[in-house]
């Protein structure tokens, strides 16, 4: 997927979870910015290159929307909570995402309702197989190894547990998450901030719920699925803190 009107600026700060300020590298303006991601993505460092896009409606209180910045000045991480969505619809359709026990996808349902929950997609593939997917989009990345969540989630916990009860109905289930950069390792779970959905990730794989990991080709304006990632409850992930200071990535 590509973003259109794509500027550069330098992350200035975030008030709160929605709005940040950026100063724009070709003007030197500051503007407001929307964040596209609610969560505590600790990227958001002071002068960090960040990406933003335009919009062309006039009646926006902020003209900008915030879509990736750059880890240590040396590569992009998109924090586009809604594209993961997007580029997992485009992979399914096309069969380019694929998954164990399905040779062709051959239905596709986004935002679906089942029991309690509601799920990502659902569709059917050969020989009339249905499936449930759930998608989650990753930011965090230390040395190479990237991780899920940034914050507690209630709602990621109740979803696999959603797609353990889909087991019990006949549904092939499906955990993806979608990691928002490149050249990624290895794809585990941040015990340290959120153990309970590792516990409940391990049983849902002994069940029989397939998890699966893909890193992404990340520009300024551009987000596209790369290939798949090792997904790896043992992967013991130590966040780097990420000091305002730039690193050199090891």
């Amino acid at each position: 997927m590509r973003y259109p009107n794509s500027h550069l600026a330098r992350f200035i700060d975030r008030p709160n979870r929605f709005i940040s300020h950026c100063r724009l590298i070709e003007t030197g303006e500051v503007v407001t910015v929307h964040v596209k991601n609610t969560g505590r993505t600790t990227i958001l460092q002071p002068n960090v290159t960040t990406a933003l896009v335009k919009s062309d409606n006039p009646a926006r209180k902020t003209q900008y929307d915030l879509v990736a910045a750059k880890k240590y000045d040396q590569f992009w991480i998109n924090v586009d909570s809604q594209a993961p969505n997007k580029i997992v619809k485009t992979g399914l359709g096309n069969n380019v995402i694929q998954l164990p026990g399905i040779q062709q996808i051959t239905q596709v349902t986004p935002e679906v309702t089942f029991l309690d929950s509601r799920l990502d997609f659902s569709g059917i593939g050969d020989h009339s197989k249905k499936f449930f997917l759930e998608v989650k989009g990753v930011t965090l990345e230390n040395r190479g190894i990237a991780a899920f969540p940034d914050v507690p989630t209630t709602r990621g916990l109740k979803h696999v547990k959603t797609l353990q009860k889909a087991l019990d109905k006949g549904y092939l289930s499906y955990l993806l998450f979608i990691i928002q950069m490149e050249k990624i390792t290895a794809m585990t779970i941040d015990t340290d901030i959120f153990e309970p959905l590792a516990v409940e990730i391990s049983k849902a794989q002994k069940r029989g719920v397939h998890v699966l990991a893909y890193d992404c080709q990340v520009t300024q304006d551009s987000l596209n699925l790369d290939q798949p990632v090792p997904f790896d409850l043992n992967q013991k992930f130590v966040s780097d803190g990420l000091p305002s200071s730039i690193k050199k990535r090891q």
